[in-house]
């Protein structure tokens, strides 16, 4: 079949349920079931661990409408990385890009894929293949998406609704249902615990940093979203608040059967798959189990919504020539087989490297410095490109982007401090490497003639 450059309106084909459901099914993944058990033993008490999830929501809340005034004016594949491109110049772009598609996409679809193994593997007495389920996890939804474009979407979409009526379903009947077994512990003395703006809050905020992450998605699919101007603003919006009080509803589930210095594995590290955990206690083996299915499906959907915004993001950098153009084709059909095609096999190759989690941890400076430029786009734009119009304004402009760049350099800061420059030395480690990843072959080009 014949393939052409993404160029046409005739690819338009997401409404606001499909957009909506694009950038759920991208937030809600592997970090409501999972983030929180990371950190809630050294947020210590209930407020603290809160507090993260309130401000990831606030971040994501002022990131996204920067992002949808921006995607409203330049609706394009990954529309992220392109205001970055205008604002910041083609090398800052390039980087955002790189950093997006390998830790947003690449590292994080193969990270996902293995927590929903983890969940399967709960399913079952005897021990399953963690990276056999991630593969074809990934393989699955690499498939779901060759048919069609409305059919990838609409696929999508289905898991998108599961998803929240599921989660949404667990809030409600997860704070009302009798609470037979709860893990304890001794309480943490007021004097002992860390207090709500300390560095433990602030590096659990930067990690639910990511659980937030796919609140770019609206901008990034914009080049398939039929009257953009409306459509993706009221998408970003409403996904965020969406996901914004599933996010707490479920936490408060938590904190109901476990205690934060509860939240361990027995040896020193933090509780891993507590939504499968918090399940059995609320609803025994039984319903527990049946649960820990439905997770995993959500899981699922994760890995189908980053392979779908991975592509885009792919798509712009073909368009841009940082990467082969031919990578940002299309079918007759609208499909981004080879940009998907890219993704998929590059997240399957990332299951071969060990320790996915500790890279991303290593990185997140990095996405949190990028993502900023994304937002940060919207104040250099409005002042390079004034007469562009503009369907969508951000509310309380320039504080709403403010707000967002010092909260996110709040938790940069902190998590520098806790941790030292490891992260800091590992961000320009990898920046030295994606430069000479896009120099290098121009250098010998220009040397050969």
């Amino acid at each position: 079949m014949q393939e052409r450059g993404h160029s046409s309106d005739r690819f338009r084909v997401i409404g606001v349920v499909g957009a909506t459901g694009m950038i759920v099914a991208s937030m809600v993944g592997s970090g409501i079931f999972a983030l929180t058990g990371s950190f809630g033993a050294s947020c210590a008490t209930p407020a603290n661990l809160i507090m993260p999830w309130i401000i990831g929501g606030v971040l994501a809340l002022c990131g996204g409408l920067a992002l949808a005034e921006l995607g409203a004016m330049i609706p394009c594949s990954g529309g992220s990385i392109q205001f970055a491109r205008l604002a910041f110049g083609s090398t800052t772009g390039y980087l955002t890009a790189m950093v997006t598609i390998l830790s947003g996409y690449i590292l994080s679809i193969a990270v996902v894929g293995l927590f929903l193994a983890e969940y399967v593997d709960n399913l079952f007495a005897a021990d399953v293949s963690l990276h056999a389920v991630a593969v074809a996890a990934i393989v699955t939804a690499y498939l779901s998406q060759v048919p069609g474009l409305r059919a990838g979407f609409a696929f999508n979409t289905a898991l998108s609704i599961v998803k929240v009526a599921f989660v949404a379903g667990f809030v409600v009947v997860g704070l009302f249902w009798p609470v037979g077994e709860r893990l304890e512990c001794a309480p943490v003395a007021a004097a002992d615990a860390p207090s709500l703006f300390s560095p433990a809050v602030a590096n659990a905020t930067l990690a639910v940093s990511f659980a937030y992450l796919g609140w770019s998605t609206g901008a990034d699919i914009a080049g398939d979203i039929r009257n953009p101007a409306r459509t993706v603003p009221r998408a970003i919006i409403t996904s965020i608040a969406l996901v914004f009080v599933l996010y707490l509803g479920v936490n408060f589930v938590y904190l109901r059967v476990i205690d934060p210095a509860a939240m361990t594995d027995g040896a020193g590290g933090g509780m891993k798959a507590i939504g499968a955990v918090a399940a059995k206690l609320l609803f025994g083996e039984t319903i527990g189990t049946m649960m820990t299915a439905v997770i995993a499906l959500l899981l699922f959907s994760t890995v189908t919504s980053g392979l779908i915004t991975g592509a885009r993001i792919l798509e712009s950098m073909a368009h841009a020539r940082e990467i082969p153009a031919w990578v940002g084709v299309r079918r007759d059909n609208g499909v981004p087989l080879r940009a998907l095609s890219v993704i998929a096999l590059l997240s399957l190759v990332s299951l071969a490297i060990g320790s996915l989690g500790d890279i991303l941890n290593m990185l997140t400076v990095l996405v949190n410095v990028f993502s900023s430029l994304s937002v940060a786009a919207v104040i250099v734009l409005r002042q390079t490109m004034p007469n562009t119009p503009r369907p969508f304004r951000v509310p309380l402009y320039p504080i709403t982007p403010l707000v967002y760049l010092a909260l996110a350099a709040w938790t940069i800061i902190a998590s520098i401090q806790q941790g030292g420059w490891y992260a800091v030395n590992a961000s320009l480690i990898t920046i030295a490497v994606l430069l000479s990843c896009r120099f290098v072959p121009i250098m010998l080009q220009r040397k050969s003639t």
